[in-house]
């Protein structure tokens, strides 16, 4: 783990001193070699988080992103009594779990369940050789179906890409890292008429969103956005008659804020909206 406690307050590795678990309060003790990343360790085998697994750079660069009381929050389901530590609990309840390793079906959904809709995936698309190339290969496959978005609709079959087809079942957004010089990939939940839809996020933008830096927007705001196009979408009969209630009740027609996402080409991997003026910053703490 990154953080232990020390006299109730959040602390990393350092040599010399000792810390206790702020999951399950056993003892722990600083590792702070050469090789791997610091961390913390429990002096004695014990019964902790076992959805825990150990970091790699890349957990701790999504990590460092974000407040450090945001970090390693104990998250407790009060009516079971079940108990997780999440990677990155925001001011606004959202879980982010960055997920380096393979996930087995069973412990992913045990995790959305757990979890519920607000847990958002961050995976890492760079832990398997040939993730890329076939995400790629089937991104020329989807269509551009919502005009004016770059939110494209993924074909029916995505067997031939592992990575689509290990997370496809989520019910939460999943976001795809491949690296810093091109934009995530947020894969949506499967509708109620079971299509599935994807599209490029500014890496910037999601940090940001979620820190409550861009614009005055959070999260939250963009993603009931995305939900509204693809119903609208799928729905349009619905729209219409929606409309059309209206005109007929004589009801002032409700104008909603929305975030401008402009058009992107699926051969041109470049960011889905315009970077913030604000830079964002890790948080060293």
């Amino acid at each position: 783990m990154k953080f232990a406690l020390i006299d109730g307050e959040k602390r990393e590795a350092e040599r010399g001193i000792n810390g206790v678990c702020l999951g399950c309060g056993q003892l722990m003790r600083p590792v702070c070699g050469a090789i791997r990343v610091r961390h913390w360790r429990h002096k004695v085998d014990c019964d902790c988080d076992h959805w825990w697994e150990n970091e790699t750079e890349w957990h701790r660069e999504w990590k460092g992103y974000f407040p450090s009381e945001w970090q390693e929050v104990r998250h407790k389901d009060y009516a079971t009594g079940e108990w997780h530590i999440a990677d990155v609990k925001t001011d606004r309840g959202y879980v982010l779990e960055f997920q380096h390793s393979f996930l087995k079906s069973e412990e992913r959904k045990a995790r959305n369940d757990f979890y519920g809709e607000n847990l958002v995936w961050v995976v890492d698309g760079t832990k398997r050789k040939k993730d890329r190339s076939s995400f790629d290969a089937a991104l020329k496959e989807t269509k551009q179906m919502i005009p004016n978005t770059s939110i494209v609709k993924l074909s029916a079959f995505v067997g031939d890409c592992p990575l689509l087809r290990d997370w496809s079942d989520c019910n939460v957004p999943v976001f795809f890292d491949f690296g810093s010089d091109v934009p995530l990939w947020c894969l949506m939940p499967k509708t109620a008429k079971k299509s599935q839809y994807i599209f490029p996020y500014l890496r910037q933008n999601f940090i940001s969103l979620h820190n409550g830096l861009l614009n005055g927007k959070c999260f939250s705001d963009f993603n009931t956005l995305l939900f509204s196009k693809i119903f609208a979408h799928e729905n349009p009969e619905l729209v219409v008659a929606a409309k059309h209630s209206q005109i007929q009740s004589k009801q002032p027609p409700i104008v909603r804020r929305q975030i401008m996402v402009p058009r992107l080409s699926l051969r041109d991997l470049n960011y889905l909206v315009r970077p913030p003026r604000r830079q964002f910053k890790k948080y060293r703490k």
